[in-house]
């Protein structure tokens, strides 16, 4: 009878079997350079989340993004909702990085700086490797108890509700998650109920889901199969050193590579989806290779073009096109930050008006006047036209009181002598002051009658 012919591509993912059923990964635990590289930069990562929204800067939290009040600290700084310029080019300055860093490196950012992964492999598996062992590492693997698994889920409860609560004091800040907690239920039920959710739904996901988030629901593995190139640097197997296996080549078919591997793939089958760049094969590979007493790297950062030639893939017309764009914007944001008004300011046309002949010598304009508060604490603003200088205004509130955030949206009637108009259509302008300092100007348009 005929064997059947070996298939040289998968039709379904590496952790579910022949009928179907889930295959559970029990990866053993990474040992190498970069293993511990990883230990680093998550380590800094993990005390960055927690410590983000503690520390202060002149007095201000470092991050805090308080939604309730509009207002988000940003590295120290603060930010209102009414930037929306320098918001806009944040999120586009985001994009372009992720996209150009992909684009050079591959999916880097999934295995050294996603949340999911370093919660899962930093925290969540070293919890699991205490009580199932290291998954036969040279030794047994652990067949831990009942009770033991049973304890494992709680500590993976009480791990995920802490992180929860750490999230939470993003907004709040840590006084105001203190206050939450002291509160009774009732008085802060959504925010108890939110946070009770969250955490089943995160405890749920790092307990049972764990490697189906970055292999079936992620989205970002299936869009680097559209910024991905042949000279994009990827977790890359040396096929031309490595092939043919255990007869010319230097790869002995151990499957240490598969074994330590998050999602359950085999890198010697080239770029998948499912890889998330996180070098644990390296280490698993370069350990054998130092046993074997050949020369490491047959499994490393590497592009299939340099794979190929042996040449340095890094430089690229796509690179230098997204560097390019990243650099334009980066600053467009040094320029919209450093040109930030304390103040923003609009004075529009009143709709469905002209002008008003407020009296036989006089002619009015009625607009709309918005102002923003964008700084902290109180300003009181003054108002003064500084084109015409010699025409006088009506508004109900003057000076305009505002608060930290605050704002102010009333009606303002301007007034000319006819003898002074010499134009149907003429520019005026408006300064707002505060303590004598000019804050902001803003622009409209007086209609008047045509000069006689």
């Amino acid at each position: 009878m005929a064997t059947q012919k070996q298939k040289t591509f998968r039709e379904r993912p590496d952790t579910i079997d022949d009928q179907g059923n889930r295959k559970w990964i029990k990866v053993r635990q990474p040992k190498g350079k970069w293993y511990t590289r990883r230990t680093v930069v998550a380590s800094f990562l993990l005390l960055f989340f927690i410590l983000a929204p503690i520390i202060k800067i002149g007095g201000k939290p470092f991050m805090l993004l308080d939604v309730v009040n509009r207002k988000f600290h940003l590295f120290g700084a603060t930010v209102y909702s009414q930037d929306t310029d320098i918001m806009a080019i944040v999120m586009a300055v985001t994009v372009i990085f992720v996209v150009l860093f992909t684009v050079v490196f591959g999916r880097f950012w999934c295995g050294w700086a996603c949340p999911h992964t370093v919660f899962m492999e930093m925290i969540y598996r070293r919890i699991e490797y205490l009580f199932h062992g290291n998954y036969q590492r040279g030794r047994r693997a652990k067949v831990p108890s009942r009770f033991a698994v049973a304890i494992k889920y709680v500590l993976y409860f009480l791990v995920t509700l802490f992180f929860t609560n750490v999230f939470i004091m993003w907004f709040t800040g840590p006084k105001g998650l203190l206050i939450i907690w002291k509160s009774p239920f009732h008085e802060y039920w959504q925010v108890y109920t939110a946070m009770f959710v969250v955490t089943a739904v995160y405890f749920w996901i790092y307990a049972y889901i764990r490697e189906g988030v970055c292999t079936l629901f992620c989205p970002y593995g299936r869009m680097q199969g559209v910024l991905l190139d042949a000279k994009s640097i990827t977790v890359a197997y040396d096929y031309k050193r490595g092939e043919p296996r255990r007869i010319k080549g230097d790869c002995v078919d151990c499957g240490g590579c598969v074994s330590v591997c998050p999602t359950g793939i085999d890198i010697r089958n080239g770029t998948q989806l499912e890889c998330v760049n996180c070098t644990a094969c390296i280490d698993e590979c370069n350990i054998v290779m130092r046993k074997m007493k050949k020369p490491e790297g047959l499994i490393r950062f590497a592009s299939s073009y340099s794979v190929e030639t042996g040449k340095s893939s890094i430089k690229s017309l796509r690179t230098y096109a997204y560097s390019g764009v990243l650099f334009i914007l980066l600053v467009a944001l040094v320029v919209a930050i450093s040109g930030r008004t304390a103040v923003d300011a609009s004075l529009l046309r009143m709709p469905g008006t002209m002008y008003q002949e407020a009296s036989a010598d006089t002619i009015s304009n009625i607009y709309q006047l918005k102002v923003v508060n964008k700084t902290e604490g109180f300003k009181n603003i003054e108002l003064k036209f500084l084109r015409p200088n010699n025409s006088a205004f009506f508004l109900s509130e003057h000076p305009i009181k505002l608060n930290e955030n605050g704002s102010f949206d009333g009606v303002l009637i301007l007034k000319q002598a006819k003898s002074d108009i010499k134009t149907k259509n003429a520019p005026v302008e408006l300064g707002l002051y505060w303590d004598g300092k000019l804050l902001e100007t803003t622009a409209a348009t007086f209609i008047a009658p045509k000069p006689e």
